[in-house]
């Protein structure tokens, strides 16, 4: 039996939510390959951590990102010895 064309684009609709899915788990899987290389790079070059103490300042707006982030931020501006940083 022929699917209708509303089965048709349920189908169609099911697979655009799956790619959906499949393009925000490589975005994530991306932003922990990066944080998981740039963090300890960061606590090898005290520019580094200075820039990404400054980056991470002025970009999270959200709270609960800021508090968070409180915890790395502690630690970078104690490497460079700066805890106002």
């Amino acid at each position: 039996m022929p699917r209708t064309i509303d089965q048709q684009i349920a189908e169609a609709e099911n697979r655009v939510q799956r790619l959906k899915t499949k393009k925000r788990t490589k975005d994530t899987r991306r932003k922990i390959i990066v944080g998981a290389t740039v963090i300890p790079a960061a606590f090898k070059d005290k520019k580094l951590a200075r820039y990404l103490v400054r980056l991470l300042e002025t970009s999270l707006t959200r709270e609960v990102d800021k508090q968070d982030a409180e915890p790395l931020l502690d630690e970078l501006r104690k490497f460079i010895g700066d805890d106002q940083a």
